[in-house]
Order: structure tokens, then C-alpha cells, then sequence
């Protein structure tokens, strides 16, 4: 876990139970006196990740009923990456890009409470709009964050570009892509005598865990526009469920003379996840941010 992660110690879940009543009511209390979670309990985990949020952030968030209840240890993981990567010559407000900020938007929420930075959320789901939207709006931070209604499914990021001001420059954009090719893939372990079956219960719509090609192909496809968007965008960035989606990427990258890239792996308990980074300006040398 990154070493700035505030939950790099596992948090006190006797102190959290008796301070918020709605999570209290889904904790279990173990025979040796000591509080615990059902990660399997879908109520649990919702329950959980709002408590944190609320603890650590002060943020407030619901979630459309059915929608990716994100892990927040592992989100910040990512956000606290981008401030690595960002860390050299940034003398003006950061601005990034959420792609598909699902119902909680909490990337652009922990962005815009923790760092301050300016987000463009995009997503295309209708409910999980809705959810966002209202999350946006109770932790107060419509002046950080502007929600942005995909149309299109094909593109990434043609829409908002050309609805928005031609002369903004990002500085970054992160996505946390559908990882598996169908879900059949969700329930299954590629490696199961090497790799634990998952901590958590599934949670997610189809199309947030799922899509044509995997998260090879989505990223491929940001990969693509990029090289049309160069000189919008500062770096690219994406999470990986699968580690034999790095290689995939990077000879990718590599047939596209795409050269200045980088990449990461998360921690969180047993949980494995990795990144991937881009780009073309000169004056960021990813190799060398990434240190």
C-alpha cells in the first residue's frame, strides 16, 4: 500500500461501530469480543466504504442500488499516484478527467476534497448519473467537480472534447476500466492455486465489470485516442485488474511509438492491482516520476 495511504493500518472497526450507527448494524461481533465485517455481504460492504469515506474524507456518498462499490484503500492508492506522477513543475490548480465515474464518483470526490484539483467526471450509465450528481452536490464541491453525460459509448473522450473549451489543458485522466471480457471471467481466478479467491462479494452492473475485449481493449481504445488528443491530456493513466494486461499495453504502447510510459502496482490486503501511464509532452519523463 502507498506509504501516504491514511489506511495503510487497518482501521478500527470497535471505535467506526460505535461512532456510526448505520455501520454498527452491519458489523458482527466474534466470540473473542473483536468486531468484524462480512466482506461477503454486499449491505457490509456499502456500509463499510461509506463509513471510511466519512471518517477519513468527510465525504458523504450513496450508491445506486446494484452499482461497483468501490474499494477506498485501493482508490486512494491511485489517487495518491497521481500525485507522485504530478509532483514535478505543477505551479497551477491540477485539472483531471474520470472516466465512467460510476455512482459513487468517488475519484473525482477524493480529488476534489483531498487535493483540491478541479475534475471532469464522464460517465454514461443514466442511474449511476443520477447517484453521482446527488454526491456531487451534498459534500458541496459542484464548483470542483463538473459531471459530464457520455452519449456516445464508442468514443472516450470526442464528446466532452468537443462540447468543451478547446484551450483547457488536463493534466492527467485516470479510469478504473470494466476488467473481464464477459462475466463468466468475473467469477473465475486465472491462477487459483497461486492467487486467494476474493476477499469481497462481486458487486457492480455488467457493463461496469464487464465489456467487449476486457480492460485490454478499453485501454486500447484510450490508447488510440490519445494519440489524437496529445496535446490535451498531460498523462493517461489506467488501473488493471490482470497483470498480463501490462505486457499486452505495453507492446501496444510500443507499436504506436508511444516511448514515455510507466507503470505501478497497487497493494491493499490480498488484493493485486496495477496502472498504467502515458505521454507525450517532453517536460514528463514518466520513468523518472515514477521513482
Amino acid at each position: 500500500m502507498h506509504p501516504r495511504n491514511v489506511l495503510k493500518n487497518a482501521p478500527d472497526f470497535t471505535a467506526l461501530a460505535i461512532k456510526y450507527p448505520e455501520f454498527r448494524r452491519v458489523c458482527k461481533l466474534e466470540l473473542c469480543g473483536k468486531v468484524c465485517v462480512d466482506y461477503k455481504n454486499e449491505a457490509a460492504l456499502r456500509a463499510l466504504t461509506q463509513t471510511l469515506l466519512l471518517e477519513y474524507f468527510g465525504l458523504v456518498v450513496e450508491f445506486s442500488p446494484g452499482s461497483l462499490v468501490p474499494t477506498v484503500s485501493l482508490r486512494l492508492n491511485y489517487i495518491l499516484w497521481l500525485e507522485d506522477l504530478l509532483a514535478a513543475g505543477l505551479t497551477k490548480s491540477v485539472r483531471g478527467i474520470d472516466i465512467g465515474c460510476g455512482s459513487s464518483c468517488i475519484y473525482s470526490l477524493l480529488a476534489a476534497k483531498k487535493n483540491e484539483w478541479s475534475m471532469v467526471a464522464l460517465e454514461t450509465n443514466p442511474s449511476n448519473l443520477v447517484y453521482a450528481q446527488k454526491n456531487i452536490e451534498r459534500n458541496k464541491l459542484e464548483n470542483k467537480i463538473v459531471l459530464f453525460s457520455q452519449k456516445q459509448k464508442d468514443h472516450i473522450f470526442q464528446e466532452y472534447f468537443e462540447a468543451s473549451d478547446a484551450l483547457t489543458l488536463y493534466d492527467f485522466c485516470l479510469c478504473n476500466p470494466p476488467f473481464y471480457d464477459s462475466l463468466s471471467e468475473v467469477s473465475n481466478t486465472r491462477n487459483p492455486q497461486k492467487r486467494p479467491p476474493p476477499r469481497n462479494c462481486p458487486t457492480g452492473y455488467k457493463d461496469e465489470l464487464s465489456c467487449y475485449g476486457g480492460e485490454v481493449k478499453f485501454v486500447e481504445q484510450i490508447i488510440d485516442e490519445s494519440l489524437q488528443y496529445k496535446d490535451k491530456i498531460r498523462i493517461f493513466t489506467s488501473m488493471l485488474g490482470l497483470k498480463s494486461s501490462l505486457n499486452q499495453l505495453k507492446h501496444i504502447l510500443k507499436s504506436k511509438n508511444i516511448s514515455n510510459y510507466c507503470t505501478t502496482e497497487f497493494h491493499q490486503g490480498n488484493t493485486t492491482r496495477w496502472a498504467i501511464a502515458w505521454s507525450f509532452f517532453d517536460n514528463m519523463d514518466l520513468q523518472k516520476l515514477n521513482k
